[in-house]
């Protein structure tokens, strides 16, 4: 009786693990006409706490911990990655137009200069910086 016990409490633990293992590369979650866009949070230390809110066009997509990667789909057009978090004010953006079929790999850091801000002059310096505790750029 206490083999069954176990396999039904087990069950739930083998379903989910397969499905974190199905094996899917990004391009399969790209629909036809739309671009990829992967976003890559650096494994640095520097706020390794705090996780970085992604939007894209205003849009939350992704709230990303160190060293965790974001890939989806995206509409072709004009588009605005920024990059925040609720600890720290400011905003870090990047602007480029999405054409269809591309992919786009981007990462996301820790700024110095937010933290040099802070340590100077806590959370107005941090403010008065403006640029936000992490930055977004294309990857290299």
């Amino acid at each position: 009786m206490g083999w069954v016990f176990r396999s039904v409490l087990l069950l739930p633990l083998a379903v989910l693990a397969g499905c974190a293992t199905d094996g899917a590369t990004p391009s399969e979650y790209v629909a036809q006409g739309q671009a990829s866009i992967s976003i890559t949070r650096s494994s640095d230390l520097l706020y390794v706490a705090i996780p970085a809110s992604v939007e894209l066009n205003g849009i939350r997509i992704a709230s990303l911990g160190r060293g965790e990667t974001y890939t989806s789909g995206a509409a072709p057009g004009p588009a605005a990655l920024t990059v925040s978090t609720w600890s720290s004010p400011g905003a870090s953006s990047y602007r480029f137009t999405i054409e269809p079929g591309k992919t786009y790999r981007f990462t996301v850091s820790p700024r110095g200069a937010n933290m040099a801000a802070g340590m100077a002059a806590g959370l107005i310096g941090q403010a008065l910086e403006g640029g936000g505790a992490f930055e977004i750029a294309p990857a290299i």
